[in-house]
């Protein structure tokens, strides 16, 4: 049903009938976002000083990551719930001042135990944060703006992530392990002062429903069970007995969670919204981040392997694609604003699919043309996609349900991260015994052999295309969610 642009959504309303300048509201959230994803990054650089720091050995240091990780992905949901109830600015503040008050922790840690308790504390502020940022900026900008301002936050998003790798290695070279997090305390401070200026109070949702703690708990275990699953298995086998029996486990959680549902008088998950466009629009929200993890995962180590880089070389090579992805969000949120997000969203997933095959055409020999291009193209097709999909998808829910969609997408970004890391290992390691390479742990392909690793490369991404391409499809069938259409 078309609606005259005229005639404004709630959230129209509400952001256009604050007295607070809407673009305030930014600063705040940009900080927690740069926050949150920058703690992924820059702690992987320091693993090593970590474990020697502490006498630890790196399977157990490992943690430090992996506790903030699951933290995040278990606890996401159920944070968007929370605040449609409680109120949203409220959560994502209290999220900034544990997230906070957690980095002084993580700083102070006098042990490797203490240090991985202290993580999993920041990774509960963070998913306060997270599940909550989407909806902030929604009630705090009108649809007709809602492009533009996606955009300017997937830039940010973008920023977190590229920018941790070489940050983390200039505070290891040159200052103690402990600035990682001491960097956090003037940040959040800052954004905690700007929210309180910068973000309206909301009221909280009459509607909204309370939590069900039994489906809240089977819920956030059923994840855990699944993120430790895809994040161990490149490392240690998907046949290691630290891996293997993680995902019945996950299974068995997620159908007592699924008949627990049933039975909640008010669900943690409405699966009556989930099972028609939103339900797409989540699920490329899960494909767009494995499609994306899947060239940052694999190609830095095909780069070493078969063209002989070092580390330094292949990071170099690869910094190209949040880059494009950066520099095309902003624009494709201005575009969907005025054009619509269905078209933006499928030619993302179009130009995904294209770079993904033009990687597969990648030989022995170095080829810095269609490698960089390749790159390219995915952070092109990525920051077209990107910010469209999550504009249609928050405009799919009622204004009441802002926080549990912001929590569901940043659920499924997680999820994508581990899974895409995943099956991308699964399928070159398969592909690589099929092509005579024999067995290879895709977490420490050293040795390979150079052949069957660029054949198995070649058959991993046309396969990765291929999703892509069904995305794209998948995408054309979401309703469009710009401003002047319904």
């Amino acid at each position: 049903m078309t609606r005259s642009p005229s005639a404004p959504t709630a959230a129209s309303r509400e952001a256009g009938d604050s007295d607070l300048p809407r673009w305030r509201a930014f600063p705040p959230l940009a900080i927690g976002v740069v926050m949150a994803t920058l703690d992924i990054s820059v702690v992987n650089i320091a693993l090593p000083t970590l474990a020697r720091a502490f006498a630890v050995p790196l399977t157990s240091i490992e943690w430090v990551v992996l506790s903030y990780v699951v933290t995040i992905t278990g606890l996401l949901l159920t944070f968007g719930r929370l605040a449609d109830r409680l109120g949203r600015r409220r959560i994502y503040g209290l999220g900034l001042a544990v997230f906070t008050t957690a980095s002084a922790l993580c700083a102070a840690s006098p042990s490797a135990g203490a240090l991985i308790a202290a993580r999993a504390i920041q990774g509960l502020g963070a998913a306060m944060m997270s599940a909550n940022s989407f909806a902030l900026l929604v009630s705090s900008f009108p649809a007709e703006e809602r492009g533009r301002v996606f955009g300017a936050f997937g830039a940010m998003v973008g920023i977190g992530l590229s920018v941790g790798t070489p940050l983390g290695g200039l505070i290891i070279s040159h200052l103690s392990w402990r600035w990682l997090f001491l960097i956090n305390l003037p940040l959040g401070s800052l954004a905690w002062f700007w929210l309180r200026r910068g973000v309206a109070e909301d009221a909280p949702a009459a509607s909204a429903s309370g939590l069900d703690l039994p489906s809240t708990a089977t819920w956030c275990a059923a994840l855990v069970a699944l993120m430790l699953g895809l994040s161990r298995g490149p490392e240690f086998g998907w046949g290691d007995a630290r891996v293997w029996p993680l995902f019945p486990l996950a299974a068995g959680l997620l159908g007592a969670f699924a008949v627990l549902e049933r039975r909640a008088r008010e669900p943690l998950l409405p699966v009556r919204l989930v099972q028609g466009p939103l339900g797409v629009a989540v699920s490329l929200t899960l494909i767009g981040q494995a499609l994306s993890i899947s060239v940052g995962f694999h190609l830095p180590l095909f780069l070493e392997e078969v063209f002989g880089f070092n580390a330094a070389r292949s990071g170099q090579w690869l910094a190209v694609m949040p880059v494009s992805a950066l520099v095309c969000a902003p624009v494709a949120g201005r575009i969907a604003d005025r054009f619509g997000t269905r078209r933006l969203s499928s030619l993302g997933m179009l130009v995904t699919a294209v770079g993904l095959w033009a990687l597969a055409g990648v030989g022995i020999r170095p080829d810095a043309a269609r490698v960089l291009g390749g790159v390219a193209l995915v952070g092109v097709g990525q920051g077209l996609f990107t910010v469209p999909n999550a504009s249609a998808l928050m405009a799919l829910v009622p204004p009441d349900l802002l926080g549990f969609a912001s929590g569901l997408q940043a659920t499924m970004r997680n999820l994508g991260f581990a899974s895409g890391a995943a099956v991308t290992a699964a399928l070159v390691a398969t592909r690589y015994a099929h092509h005579g390479g024999g067995h290879i742990n895709p977490g420490h392909a050293l040795g390979v052999d150079r052949t069957a690793f660029t054949l198995a490369t070649h058959d991993a991404y046309v396969a990765l295309g291929a999703v892509a391409l069904l995305g794209a499809a998948l995408a054309w069938s979401v309703p469009d969610g710009s401003a002047r259409r319904s």
